[in-house]
């Protein structure tokens, strides 16, 4: 890795991965949005891997680019830097969040050599990657296989239950064992009690629930500052955190989205 100095960015310019990280902690992007909300400053820049085709990848920094977003900022200052391959940056990643104030969490790691593993980079490397012992990376090794194998044989299930191939065809697409296919099968009706109609039906009556406290709570404020109990500006104080709210739960899903993604591929 070489430091190659620190520029100006727009922040629509910069690219979040999946690095490290599994999924952000909403929680913290929010500690850090009301910081800087009220003047701190963040005592490192975010640091991106070299441009390449106008995009800049976050290398460490996710959460912060987050916060930054929203307090509505259109630039900041970035650390850039090149690495020689992929394998280099995750690995950079990876020990930059070890020293920080959110460590990575088991699952972060499992996530990571996961990466790492797509990447084609063996035990050994791997270990030497993380800086982490040989002995414990082999435990999260087996971890990761043994959740890829579970994940190719559901891919297998779906592709004959929905996809209308056949056992052996599925099996042989997913390379699993078509026994393992067939077993799973047996017992998927019985594990599928709920729906995708009946989630989709609770999602519904939740975010009415939630629409109808909203609209309660916005009568509300009007009305106090009808009556003078609130002044405006408190009342726009109040309007402002409920955007931050909702802007916070639509990050959210995006996270949750983009990690169904990288399960898809």
């Amino acid at each position: 890795m070489r430091a190659k100095g620190t520029k100006i960015v727009n922040l629509s310019e910069l690219q979040t991965n999946l690095f490290v990280r599994k999924e952000l902690n909403q929680e913290h992007v929010l500690y850090l949005a009301e910081l800087i909300e009220n003047g701190v400053e963040m005592k490192d820049p975010i640091e991106i891997a070299e441009s390449t085709n106008g995009v800049c990848p976050v290398v460490d920094g996710r959460h912060r680019k987050e916060a930054y977003e929203l307090n509505n900022l259109k630039e900041i200052k970035v650390k850039v830097l090149q690495f020689e391959d992929e394998a280099e940056m995750i690995s950079y990643a990876y020990r930059q969040n070890s020293g920080g104030s959110m460590p990575p969490s088991q699952e972060d790691t499992e996530h990571t050599v996961m990466l790492l593993i797509e990447k084609g980079e063996k035990q050994k490397r791997i270990a030497e990657l993380l800086g982490l012992p040989v002995s414990l990376v082999r435990k999260y090794i087996k971890c990761v296989q043994s959740k890829q194998a579970r994940l190719k044989i559901k891919k297998a299930v779906v592709a004959v239950a929905e996809g209308g191939l056949t056992v052996t065809k599925a099996a042989e697409k997913y390379n699993v064992e078509p026994e393992k296919v067939k077993e799973v099968l047996s017992g998927r009706k019985k594990k599928l009690k709920v729906g995708i109609p009946e989630i989709q039906g609770n999602l519904t009556k939740s975010h009415k629930s939630l629409s109808q406290k909203n609209a309660s709570l916005m009568r509300s404020i009007l009305e106090k500052y009808e009556d003078g109990d609130i002044t405006e500006s408190q009342a726009r104080e109040i309007f402002v955190h409920i955007e931050q709210l909702q802007k916070r739960a639509s990050r959210a899903i995006a996270d949750w989205k983009k990690r169904f993604e990288a399960l898809c591929h």
